[in-house]
């Protein structure tokens, strides 16, 4: 499915927003058909 937003978080933590690039939004793909993964670990 197609996920529309109007910024994207880059992995030092900056948000990258549409408007700078003159948008109205960014679309990217997400395969609703893959499980997520579970932790291994137990939630405290």
């Amino acid at each position: 499915m197609w996920v529309h937003t109007a910024y994207v978080t880059k992995k030092d933590g900056t948000r990258v927003y549409a408007k700078d690039y003159g948008k109205r939004c960014f679309c990217f793909w997400v395969d609703g058909r893959k499980k997520r993964k579970k932790s291994n670990f137990s939630k405290v």
